[in-house]
């Protein structure tokens, strides 16, 4: 008899044990089709190209001489659109900033007039007043469309003719020109050009170079950049940078790294 009772207590627990079972696999279940997100790295490409440029040619600087020049920037067909910047360095800048302020006052260029002030008060006037500046650059850097674009680092170079005010011989600029027309995103495909000749206004004299009329400190011309040692160099970088989840010029070169990132 109590063989009989364990082995009903057994069946029961097997009973009771395959209900479980049963009753866990008797639950609706499902399962989605897969779903696959792909995405498509983006990229950014230019190319700085000067078509006009011909490095084997001669191109001695004499008044009323200019030459063809036309840096432009192009976006890749491939890329996104961009903000694009365009660095100009020049190797002897000083030099011919003097040269461009003695023939400006001399011939009273956007209303300027009297004696040229020097290297230092001529760049602040330049850097604070855009006719003034578009005025004077045109003679020299023929086809720039100025409304198109925007000096980037002005503090800078304002800052940096406060902290040569005492100095004899100021330190090196670079100016770093936003394109900023039509909000300043250029779309793939399309390209922007900077200017189309660089040359010197046939108003320039000898005597502005190191004679009567020339820029000088303790007796040494400032302003006769054509003929000092080494070649006259004018060098032209261009960058870019995604516009897409980027609000604006400004926002587009502070996510460059600002100045900083030029200048390295």
């Amino acid at each position: 008899m109590k063989k009989k009772t364990i082995l009903v207590a057994a069946i029961a627990v097997m009973l009771v044990a395959a209900l479980v079972v049963g009753g866990t696999l008797a639950y609706f279940t499902d399962k989605s089709d897969a779903k696959m997100n792909t995405f498509t790295m983006g990229n950014v490409g230019i190319d700085l190209t000067e078509t006009a440029w011909h490095a084997n040619d001669d191109h001695t600087l004499i008044p009323g001489k200019f030459y063809d020049k036309n840096p432009t920037i192009t976006v890749d067909a491939d890329s996104q659109d961009a903000y694009v910047f365009l660095k100009l360095d020049l190797n002897k800048y000083v030099s011919l900033i003097n040269l461009m302020g003695v023939d400006a006052y001399k011939n009273n260029i956007g209303g300027l007039k009297g004696t040229y002030p020097g290297f230092i008060a001529f760049v602040d006037k330049l850097a604070t007043d855009n006719p003034l500046r578009a005025a004077v650059l045109d003679r020299w850097f023929v086809g720039v469309n100025h409304a198109e674009w925007k000096v980037m680092n002005l503090t800078e170079l304002k800052a940096g003719v406060a902290a040569a005010k005492d100095s004899k011989n100021p330190a090196h600029l670079v100016v770093v020109l936003g394109y900023q027309k039509d909000g300043g995103v250029v779309k793939a495909g399309d390209e922007v050009k900077f200017m189309d000749k660089f040359g010197m206004p046939s108003t320039v004299t000898a005597s502005m170079f190191d004679g009567e009329d020339a820029y000088k400190v303790e007796g040494v011309s400032k302003s006769n950049f054509n003929t000092d040692k080494g070649a006259f160099k004018m060098t032209f970088t261009a960058y870019a940078i995604q516009a897409s989840e980027i609000k604006g010029l400004d926002a587009a070169y502070t996510a460059l790294g600002g100045y900083d990132a030029f200048v390295k």
